[in-house]
């Protein structure tokens, strides 16, 4: 069944504070082939800096100004930009009841989302995730002995673009380790 997601941010630093350009997030089977659904969610940066006291950093600034401009373009267009804090709800209800929540290294992705959570709900628990649920793509693809770069796979600096590679990997990786339901 695919009930798991992966998570990937594009962002102006990288800390837990930091603001949030782009999330990605794709739900898939890790024991399956392939990605069910997606989503893309761009919370507006001026709504992280000011309400939420978000951090930018110049040398993430100076980093993103040299990316490829397809990535830029990504990453810094204005349309379809959402709260910060709508972003964080969609999130929430995206997550819910999810068997596992992956990311593409365990300290950044998935921690900056749930200081978002934090900052932004008024909820008694505002993580849809138990915290046991979380997972490291960086240390699967180690143990499973695949990179991210396996088949083609490269960063895109597109944050559903990048999701979805990480999860087809996460996929790989079941696969050569035996992994069956």
């Amino acid at each position: 069944m695919a009930n798991d997601l992966m998570i990937d941010l594009e962002t102006l630093d990288t800390s837990p504070y930091c603001v949030i350009l782009t999330i990605g997030v794709v739900r898939f089977d890790p024991y399956g082939e392939g990605i069910a659904e997606s989503w893309t969610l761009k919370p507006t940066v001026e709504d992280q800096t000011e309400k939420y006291n978000r951090i930018i950093c110049d040398n993430t600034i100076k980093w993103w100004s040299e990316q490829n401009p397809s990535a830029l373009d990504e990453a810094f267009d204005e349309r379809d930009r959402l709260p910060f804090k709508d972003c964080m709800e969609v999130l929430y209800k995206i997550g819910w009841n999810r068997r596992a929540v992956w990311s593409h290294g365990a300290p950044f992705d998935v921690v900056a989302v749930e200081t978002g959570m934090r900052q932004t709900s008024d909820r008694p628990n505002p993580i849809p995730w138990p915290f046991y649920t979380v997972r490291d793509t960086r240390t699967l693809f180690e143990v499973a002995s695949v990179k991210l770069r396996d088949g083609g796979h490269i960063t895109s600096h597109k944050a559903v673009e990048d999701a979805e590679r990480q999860a087809i990997v996460v996929q790989e990786a079941y696969r050569k380790l035996g992994l069956k339901k």
